[in-house]
């Protein structure tokens, strides 16, 4: 409750983190990964499918949009596999499971990307663990690829109201 005459006290923090979501798809033993072109390093890189969280999406509904929009495919989200931190561009991104994956893997698009750049989104590919490309730590993926057990996955949240 604010007194007469006073000013309401502004927040103690403003949140400085973006939500991402990534998916993690395999297909008969496979791993899909889409490699991808930095503008901002000149630098190529690999990663599982995925985005930001919009504004008044769920993780759930995200991932699904970002699995579709980037790789045409469809499936049923099962759980939480990891939590990513980017603390040099302020990004937090929840890795969700996917399961029964329906259609053709296909290189989609990047809605956010101006059509007169360079595309960001190069190539969709299926890696067996063992052929998977580099990744900064190195143990990442394989820990990622390692967690699509169902017995290793976090339960996906309840959508809650602050009312």
């Amino acid at each position: 409750m604010t007194m007469p005459g006073k000013k309401p006290a502004s927040p103690p923090f403003t949140p400085s983190f973006r939500l991402g979501v990534r998916c993690l798809c395999i297909r008969n033993g496979r791993l899909l990964l889409i490699r991808h072109f930095s503008s901002a390093t000149n630098r190529e890189f690999w990663a599982l499918p995925g985005g930001l969280v919009e504004k008044g999406e769920t993780i759930v509904h995200a991932a699904q949009r970002e699995l579709a929009e980037e790789t045409s495919l469809q499936g049923i989200p099962k759980g939480i596999a990891a939590l990513q931190e980017f603390p040099d561009v302020a990004i937090v991104e929840v890795v969700i499971a996917f399961s029964q994956l329906k259609g053709r893997a296909r290189l989609g698009y990047d809605p956010e990307q101006l059509p007169d750049l360079p595309k960001r989104m190069r190539e969709l590919r299926w890696f067996r663990q063992t052929e998977l490309p580099s990744f900064k730590p190195e143990s990442l993926m394989n820990k990622i690829f390692s967690a699509s057990g169902p017995g290793s996955l976090i339960e996906l949240p309840h959508p809650l109201s602050c009312d």
